[in-house]
């Protein structure tokens, strides 16, 4: 179906993006390719849909080569292609319109292009969104739409770059459910991706170091490779790490790519491959509250009377105008998506109590279309509440004055902060903010040097370049560096390392946690990965519906196993894996396990000739 023979392409004529790439994939396969910013994964993709062409070397699609430009009709309609940013291939203003798009450039009949438009919206959980306009959604509500844009064409190749980057938990596992059943049927599916849980659902892994192809095979052959993984700057599986923290503690563990699967080799090896450590009337797990509190858990951290940097007051918020939000203020949700979204909801945000007090590294939760992204552009007043009111230092900022005033106080960087830049060199960029406070020259200049030390840039190196020529991780960096410039108080993050790959992921957290740590930065994160929540946030607030689920520390909220999972948030991966351990029957201890470091002792413990014997005395008190 993909036949790539010797395949070098180059942008600028000089420097090859990709080099001498021969991948052969058969009709029904799911290759995931994997690979470090800049590897060349896109650029591949775009040769599989006949985007783009190589300058040597050939790419043929189910027969086609897509040099030929009489091919390039069939080949588009062969390989649908899904991108990075929804915002790249969304082209009508509904989101049946959109949908619709494709099948009708291919001359499909309309009531044939009805049935497909209402399959694949079926497919993404979008039910119910026909009509809604598609700049109102959230960015991954968007991807879906996206998705679904490339399922109602039916190709017989399906590409998706990064497409579940923007999606939360449950998204992404209803997006592997999709591509599975789709892949069942025939179809074969080329997925980019920087999650590895994704990979290893794959027939096949390929990956991409520096344009050419570095590892090759299954998922259990190459994902076990954690030195070369670690090397070409990706993450390494979280079963994978810990199965070899185990090898090297001394047990006798295979390298395991799944979580049940270790799971298993563990009970096994803790029974000495005989039978369970569970014991016949294993004690009930200790008691979870089936909600947290819907009241803010900074209550439990902080004195009463303590200040709030921000506040929001039963803030409420449409995208409606008022005589209809008022028309539907009491009407209750009436249908819920198999993806977690009410397509008939009113509310944005409902009822929100909240407050983020100084110095705190607050992390923010919810579904795809929960209202994340809505509440944090209130806390420097982009947005407005419908009702309610947000203070930034115990001001109303609905006041214009104390608004401009907020702004300088709690900088904002959005999604994809690259978006953000604009001016001709990256000197005039990061001053933008300084000068519009009517700052100095001089003090423009040393905010500017100072904002981009900090985010690791050399100004003079830099200074006069155009943004647009840096790359991509640079260009993330000067985004984040004109918000700096502001001096900001409080800095807020809208999933600020989407599509980044796991290396300049960790980087930018890493270049985060020290502007709280050493600078001082009060913080607010958006985020959909669990792992990065857990390791970083003091607190974290979860929103269902665009309502308060629930706040507290990581430790209550992920102690919330069933209810996340219900509104289609995760786990972080140590404590999936101590709660698979625990249904394994090893121990109830592990109910109680949130780190790493807790587990990797507690299953040594269970695995010890001591576990053994404390096993053999509890059995015989049951007798």
């Amino acid at each position: 179906m993909i036949d790539c023979k010797n395949l070098n392409f180059t942008y600028d004529g000089e420097h090859f993006v990709l080099r001498d790439v021969s991948i052969h994939i058969p009709q029904g396969e799911f290759v995931c390719i994997l690979g470090g910013n800049g590897s060349g994964k896109s650029t591949l993709a775009k040769h599989v849909n006949a985007l783009l062409v190589p300058d040597e070397g050939t790419m043929s699609i189910d027969g086609m080569n897509t040099s030929d430009e009489e091919a390039l009709y069939a080949i588009r309609s062969t390989a649908g292609m899904v991108f990075q940013n929804p915002d790249d291939q969304l082209v009508a203003s509904l989101v049946e319109d959109d949908v619709a798009f494709g099948p009708e450039n291919l001359g499909v009949d309309v009531p044939e292009i009805a049935r497909r438009v209402r399959e694949a919206l079926a497919e993404v959980g979008l039910v119910g969104f026909e009509t809604h306009e598609t700049n109102a959604l959230s960015g991954g509500q968007k991807q879906r739409v996206a998705i679904a844009g490339a399922l109602a064409m039916q190709p017989k190749i399906l590409i998706l770059d990064e497409a579940s980057s923007m999606l939360d938990p449950r998204g992404r596992r209803g997006l592997m459910r999709v591509c599975k059943a789709l892949n069942e049927r025939g179809m074969t599916i080329v997925a980019i991706t920087h999650f590895m849980e994704e990979a290893a659902e794959a027939d096949r892994v390929i990956v991409l170091d520096a344009g050419h192809v570095a590892l090759d095979g299954t998922p259990a052959d190459v994902l076990v490779q954690t030195d070369k993984l670690a090397h070409l700057n990706l993450e390494v599986p979280f079963t994978c790490e810990l199965s070899q923290k185990l090898q090297h503690a001394g047990l006798d563990i295979p390298v395991c790519i799944h979580e049940d699967e270790l799971a298993c080799a563990i009970e096994q090896r803790a029974a000495g491959n005989t039978r369970s450590l569970a014991v016949a009337n294993k004690p009930d797990a200790p008691a979870v509250p089936s909600a947290a509190p819907k009241t803010d858990a900074a209550d439990n951290v902080r004195d009463a009377d303590a200040s709030a940097v921000i506040a929001f007051e039963n803030v409420s918020h449409t995208y409606l105008d008022s005589t209809k939000a008022k028309k539907n203020r009491g009407r209750a949700h009436e249908k819920t998506a198999k993806w977690g979204n009410e397509p008939n909801a009113v509310w944005a945000l409902h009822d929100i109590d909240f407050r983020v007090y100084e110095g705190e590294f607050v992390g923010i939760a919810g579904h795809t279309g929960s209202g994340k992204s809505t509440l944090i552009q209130h806390m420097n007043g982009i947005l407005k509440p419908t009702r309610g009111r947000v203070l930034v230092d115990g001001r109303d900022i609905s006041d214009k004055k104390e608004a401009t005033e907020a702004r300088a106080k709690v900088g904002v960087v959005f999604q994809y902060p690259e978006r953000q830049l604009f001016a001709a060199t990256v000197y005039d960029d990061v001053a933008f903010g300084p000068r519009n406070m009517g700052l100095s020259a001089e003090e423009v200049g040393r905010r500017v040097a100072e904002s981009l030390a900090l985010v690791g840039l050399d100004g003079e190196a830099i200074g006069e370049m155009s943004p647009f020529e840096l790359s991509g991780g640079q260009q993330r960096r000067v985004a984040f560096a004109g918000v700096l410039a502001m001096n900001p108080r409080v800095l807020v993050l809208d999933e600020p390392t989407a599509g980044l790959d796991p290396a300049a992921r960790r980087e930018f957290l890493a270049l985060v946690s020290r502007l709280h740590d050493e600078e001082g930065l009060t913080v607010v994160m958006v985020s959909h990965s669990m792992d990065d929540l857990a390791s970083l946030c003091q607190r974290i607030l979860v929103l269902k519906e665009g309502e308060v689920f629930a706040s507290g520390t990581p430790r209550e909220i992920f102690g919330l196993d069933e209810e996340l999972d219900a509104i289609g948030l995760g786990l972080p991966a140590a404590r999936r894996m101590a709660l698979a351990l625990h249904q394994k029957g090893l121990s109830e201890t592990f109910y109680t396990m949130y780190s790493e470091e807790e587990i990797v002792e507690g299953i040594l413990a269970a695995c010890s000739h001591e576990g053994h014997e404390d096993a053999a005395q509890s059995k015989r008190g049951d007798a």
